[in-house]
């Protein structure tokens, strides 16, 4: 099982897949592991290396107690692209992955290539702030089956969760195996105390922000925000995509993304 350790000594999982084309980092969101991107991770391997990832807290990676910052999230990724032996790769982050990605464009300019923003926030507005201090995340009361449930009820329209019941189950089954309750709050505090709008206008990245709709976890307005405030920075809205959208249109989802890595080739510092 492949994994590094940051120098703060927290143990993460990670997975390499592909074997030509420029590097690719995904840094999956919220609670979500790595097999969130079972819907990228083959697509993009035929034309990039592919590096995906758990974060901490979630899935192999190891489960620290809190607190968590955002900023200690992007000094893992980095951690991650080091094991990886990426030098400088293009980096896919989505929700709270996204918010990762912001910091490690911030703080690592050298190691981005183009940056790609999916459903993501420069932080949190009232009514997300109010979400996240529901009783509906008390950590004395909520299990982890209740959790996936109520996850899954914001992340996914109605209508896909009604037609892929056996997808769901499965997806369950998958990261029940490894969920902790505590590293899934731990992480959303860190979403919560997340804040970079003073600092995006320092990135050099090319930026696509990816902005769904129908998001019903993330307010859409918050993409428009990131464009205003990353220099260059370029939106596609997919109409009727819910926070969950690089599942339910992982075609168009792909498409984009890759499209928009095509133009922005690494050069030869990024091999392995």
């Amino acid at each position: 099982m492949p994994t590094t350790t940051t120098p703060g000594g927290v143990r993460l999982y990670y997975e390499r897949h592909g074997d030509a084309g420029d590097p690719l980092l995904l840094i999956m969101g919220l609670g979500g592991p790595l097999e969130f991107w079972e819907f990228q991770t083959p697509v993009f391997a035929r034309t990039h290396r592919v590096c995906v990832y758990d974060n901490r807290g979630v899935g192999k990676s190891d489960k620290p107690a809190g607190p968590y910052d955002v900023r200690t999230l992007a000094e893992d990724a980095v951690a991650v692209l080091d094991a990886c032996g990426f030098g400088r790769a293009h980096v896919l982050g989505l929700s709270m992955g996204g918010m990762i990605a912001q910091e490690l464009a911030i703080r690592h300019p050298d190691r981005v290539g183009a940056l790609a923003l999916a459903a993501t926030y420069a932080k949190p507005d009232d009514n997300v702030r109010a979400s996240a201090a529901t009783p509906a995340f008390d950590p004395q009361t909520i299990e982890p089956k209740q959790l996936f449930k109520l996850m899954m009820g914001l992340i996914l329209t109605p209508e896909f969760i009604a037609r892929e019941r056996d997808w769901l189950r499965a997806t369950r089954d998958r990261v029940l195996a490894n969920l902790s309750v505590e590293g899934f709050l731990a992480q959303l505090a860190a979403t919560m105390a997340h804040d970079a709008t003073s600092e995006l206008p320092r990135i050099t990245a090319p930026t696509l922000v990816m902005k769904p709709a129908a998001d019903a976890l993330v307010p859409p307005a918050a993409s428009d925000e990131l464009v205003r405030l990353i220099p260059g920075a370029t939106l596609v809205t997919f109409e009727h995509g819910a926070h969950g959208f690089n599942v339910e249109q992982a075609d168009k989802f792909n498409r984009v993304a890759l499209d928009f890595f095509s133009r922005h080739a690494l050069d030869d510092e990024a091999r392995f």
